[in-house]
């Protein structure tokens, strides 16, 4: 991979941590990305990190971002976040091969009934 991929790819995945738990722990965040690494590997989604993120109908934090302003302070950490677990494994996968997740406040779609719930953390539930 080039750095021109890389860079892209780190940019995809820290708009959707970023706009869908920006505000929450270090581990929900940790959680969040590992999903769209879950997804990417499972091919349902895409074929590369950008096509899962933007995916219709999924990371809705994402397609909804031009309605926020970005710290961009937050968004650099949140790309050190996303190197630091997928280039340097400083963290581990606290969500196994949880492919959905949802704030414990808003209920799950429709279609996730039925799917095992894998954990839970924080606000975060990932199936």
């Amino acid at each position: 991979m080039d750095i021109n991929q890389l860079e892209m790819n780190v940019n995809c995945y820290a708009q959707a941590v970023y706009h869908e738990v920006n505000t929450r722990t270090l581990e929900e965040k940790v959680g969040v990305l590992n999903v769209i690494r879950n997804r990417l590997h499972s091919g349902r989604w895409g074929r590369d990190v950008c096509s899962v993120v933007y995916a219709r109908g999924q990371f809705i934090g994402v397609t909804d971002a031009r309605h926020f302003k970005v710290n961009t302070r937050a968004y650099l950490e949140t790309k050190l976040l996303v190197l630091d677990t997928l280039m340097f494994h400083k963290y581990a996968n606290p969500v196994a091969d949880a492919l959905y997740f949802h704030d414990d406040s808003i209920p799950p779609k429709k279609e996730w009934f039925g799917k095992r719930k894998k954990t839970h953390i924080g606000r975060m539930v990932f199936y």
